[in-house]
């Protein structure tokens, strides 16, 4: 009886998991820039909620929705001169999504310590803290820039409420300065003041330069940015970083006489990770571009690299999908021909055809109505773990839609032993067959399946995945005549 109980206090804290979802403890991106407008400073705070460390709750069966409370202080020698308290409410939607948000504070120049407390909505012990020491130094009279931004997308608006939304573009800002390899093209904004001041004429220069900000500094980039004297100057401009390699770096704005006297600089410092761009660099001379994949077509070549997203993990994974992404023709061969030599040293073209011939096979196998057979969940575990020791189909169950089970004596990856994975047709489109749930480490686990499989039964929707009957609900359809997944699921061993 005790070891009844564990399964089934095991089984409940699963089912749990579809009702609230959060596995790691809050985590915020918090990043600031000051700005003025109208002779008033004021400071900006950018929050980026991670969407899989706060507590998501359902809505329905296909929503969810989070929230959490923010406090800001902002102090000033010790006391609180300005303060905001509310709640920023998730998108909805169909996973625990990241979401963003902006406050800006009235400010005066000085020194101040800027605190945010935030506390998840649906778990009050789930919290996170931050404390950074700030100062605001903007004139009102004198030739001065605002912070730079690093921006994460950038497109044109006219929604004047929308916070993001600055000068007719929506500017949402990079609330981290690391950049990885699928940013190709570096959005920066910041606005010069007060350059109607003088009959001397200015110039604006940004500069990208190599290592953080020091007296040893290598200047890789610089662009000249025309404008007219004005108050205020908006700058919006972008800078193409597809080859630049992993390192730190920073952005320098700077504010120049006629002749030639720097009046005002502003810095920010970012890191930037490339390793396709860097290895490239160091295989110049390795004869990657007389190897095999010299004379493959285009088609062939995108069609190779998406036959690889199974099998890819790690760096791999996130190098490939970025590399399938930008249609780089250059880093897609660089890549293929890495991948292969990796497997095969001696011979990666043999490795390369031999798995192509069984990617090609399985692609024809069970491809359905949208992209190829690799790409279903069939194909995916076909390829990442093999032919199957026995599949079991079953196309006219009554309640439940077509499905088949594989069975796997033995899978390498991990050594694991007596692995099954369930796959059902919903739609019932021709063989778009969906990956429901399975027990290997890593993939697909549903503890709620037999509700999604049998959802036709009117039992199935009365139970409404009540934690509590889940292992009640399993033990009856075990024994049904005419419901035999849980029983077939159960004999596979």
């Amino acid at each position: 009886m005790k070891a009844k109980s564990n399964i089934l206090k095991g089984l409940i804290f699963f089912v749990s998991l579809l009702y609230s979802i959060s596995i790691h403890a809050l985590s915020v991106s918090i990043t600031n820039a000051q700005f003025q407008y109208n002779n008033n400073k004021y400071l900006e705070v950018y929050i980026q909620v991670i969407g899989k460390t706060a507590t998501f709750v359902n809505i329905d069966s296909n929503t969810m929705k989070a929230a959490v409370n923010f406090t800001f202080l902002i102090k000033k020698n010790g006391k609180i001169v300005n303060f905001d308290k509310y709640s920023l409410q998730s998108p909805v939607s169909n996973f625990n999504k990241d979401f963003i948000d902006i406050k800006r504070f009235k400010i005066d120049t000085g020194a101040y310590t800027l605190e945010v407390t935030a506390v998840d909505a649906n778990d009050e012990t789930n919290v996170f803290n931050f404390k950074k020491d700030i100062t605001i130094d903007l004139s009102t009279d004198k030739i001065c820039i605002s912070d730079i931004q690093l921006l994460a997308k950038v497109k044109k608006s006219d929604d004047n409420k929308n916070p993001f939304v600055k000068n007719g573009y929506y500017l949402e800002p990079a609330l981290s300065y690391f950049l990885p390899q699928k940013v190709e093209s570096l959005g920066i904004y910041f606005e010069v003041y007060n350059l109607n001041t003088s009959m001397d004429k200015r110039s604006i220069k940004l500069l990208l330069n190599k290592g953080y900000k020091s007296n040893n500094i290598k200047t890789i980039f610089t662009k000249n940015i025309e404008a007219k004297p004005a108050k205020l100057i908006p700058v919006l401009t972008n800078i193409d970083i597809n080859g630049l390699p992993s390192g730190n770096y920073h952005i320098e704005v700077r504010i120049i006489s006629s002749y030639g006297k720097i009046i005002s600089t502003r810095y920010v410092n970012f890191q930037r990770s490339n390793p396709v761009s860097e290895s490239i660099a160091k295989s110049k001379n390795k004869g990657y571009k007389n190897s095999f994949v010299k004379n493959i077509k285009s088609d062939s070549l995108y069609y190779s690299l998406r036959a690889l997203s199974p099998i890819a993990t790690g760096d791999n994974s996130v190098s490939l999908d970025e590399v399938i992404k930008n249609k780089n023709d250059r880093k897609a061969r660089f890549f293929l021909w890495k991948f292969w030599s990796e497997k095969n040293e001696n011979n990666p073209e043999y490795a390369y055809s031999e798995y192509m011939k069984y990617a090609r096979a399985v692609d024809k196998t069970f491809r359905a109505q949208v992209g190829y057979g690799f790409e279903t969940d069939r194909g995916i575990i076909y390829l990442r773990y093999g032919k199957p020791s026995q599949i079991i189909t079953q196309k006219s169950e009554p309640n439940a839609p077509p499905y088949e089970v594989w069975f796997y004596d033995i899978i390498e990856q991990g050594h694991q032993r007596n692995i099954k994975f369930l796959f059902y047709m919903p739609s019932l489109a021709n063989n778009d067959y969906q990956l429901l749930h399975s027990n290997c480490r890593g993939e697909k686990s549903d503890p709620g399946w037999i509700y999604k499989l049998y959802s036709k039964r009117t039992d199935a929707n009365s139970q409404n995945n009540k934690q509590a009957q889940l292992s009640a609900y399993y033990e009856k359809l075990k024994n049904s005549f005419d419901n035999n997944a849980v029983r077939i699921w159960e004999e596979l061993k």
